[in-house]
């Protein structure tokens, strides 16, 4: 899980106006020339996961999402922007991405949905990015927030505005996102959400063509299947760490996410010798040993974040992945990182 590396490169260059040369920039984050040039790599995700942080210290701006994402060209979406340039209209650009944007940026996942006389984008962060890194994870959606505007104006040739945007964290810089954004924003939401009038999607997209279109498509699931292919036991691990919100989905929707049956996916993870219930128990006792080891809180705390309302039903589940109680392994943890003197 992480990012594309040249989506790195194209966020360092935009953070360069703001102050720090490129390169400058690039040394501090701690990233060579050549780990960013190439669009088929992806940098692990706590390391990409500090560059925002870095950006808002180095530009004293703790709304440098919402400035950055104005500066970014779509071309920061690689192949999933050639191919929302290619399309018909706005809805049929938002649905390219919801499709292929975990490719970009597998950290967050995008929902599009219509309700009445709106037209819905929903973005889902994962639960351990907002655990681990809260401003920078805040950040990143302002980032969001600001480019897709910004890629709305590239495709459309005009400017189309939210009607509202909520967001999940707490209130801040108000003047802020409503000059950026145009629009009222409601903070401390369940779910970050960008509300368009639903007969605004439907605007034509400036470059479109059916057949670059049907190319970009071909090409980028012919990618996302030759991944499941690999290795259908990493693909469903990601696939659970991105759509935890609590609790692990199910194998249902699991195999309806990779565009499976329940059966072929139980097939090619049989053959891979493991199973959908120990890839789950796998990604569980992963998030649970990152929560100890990265939160100050208490162990009730730790167990709300994984979806556990009762502390001894989470000490047991825990016992089970690790074959020791969260208290042992939190002290453990504590020691192994207590500096040395």
């Amino acid at each position: 899980m992480g990012l594309q590396a040249t989506a790195i490169r194209d966020i360092l260059h935009a953070a360069a106006t703001y102050g720090e040369a490129y390169d400058t920039l690039r040394e501090m984050a701690g990233f060579t020339q050549e780990e960013i040039s190439d669009s088929s790599q992806v940098v692990e995700w706590q390391k990409a996961a500090k560059l925002y942080d870095l950006l808002a210290d180095v530009t004293q701006n703790e709304q440098i999402g919402l400035a950055m994402g104005s500066d970014v060209t779509i071309a920061v979406t690689g192949m999933v922007g050639f191919m929302m340039q290619a399309s018909k209209n706005l809805e049929n650009a938002i649905e390219v991405y919801c499709k292929y944007g975990h490719m970009v940026c597998p950290m967050i996942t995008y929902t599009y949905k219509k309700e009445g006389k709106f037209a819905i984008i929903e973005l889902h962060q994962n639960a351990l990015w907002k655990s681990m890194y809260p401003r920078n994870a805040r950040i990143a959606i302002d980032f969001v927030l600001s480019s897709t505007l910004h890629f709305i104006k590239a495709l459309c040739g005009k400017s189309i505005y939210p009607q509202a945007v909520e967001v999940e964290y707490a209130k801040n810089a108000v003047r802020t996102y409503n000059d950026v954004l145009r629009c009222q924003v409601l903070f401390n939401a369940p779910l970050h959400r960008m509300l368009f009038l639903a007969d605004d999607v439907h605007t034509p997209v400036l470059t479109s063509d059916a057949s670059l279109f049907e190319m970009f498509n071909n090409i980028l699931g012919q990618k996302k299947s030759l991944a499941i292919q690999s290795s259908c036991r990493d693909t469903v691990k990601h696939l659970l760490l991105m759509q935890y919100k609590g609790q692990i989905p199910t194998i249902d929707d699991a195999a309806a996410g990779l565009n499976m049956t329940v059966r072929t996916l139980q097939r090619k993870l049989t053959e891979e010798q493991t199973s959908f219930r120990e890839i789950a128990g796998e990604v569980k006792k992963e998030l649970a040993l990152h929560l100890l080891k990265s939160r100050p809180g208490t162990l009730t705390e730790v167990a709300e974040v994984l979806g556990y309302n009762d502390l001894p039903a989470f000490r047991r589940a825990f016992k089970g992945w690790t074959k020791a109680t969260p208290k042992e392994i939190k002290k453990k943890l504590t020691k192994e990182y207590e500096p040395v003197h």
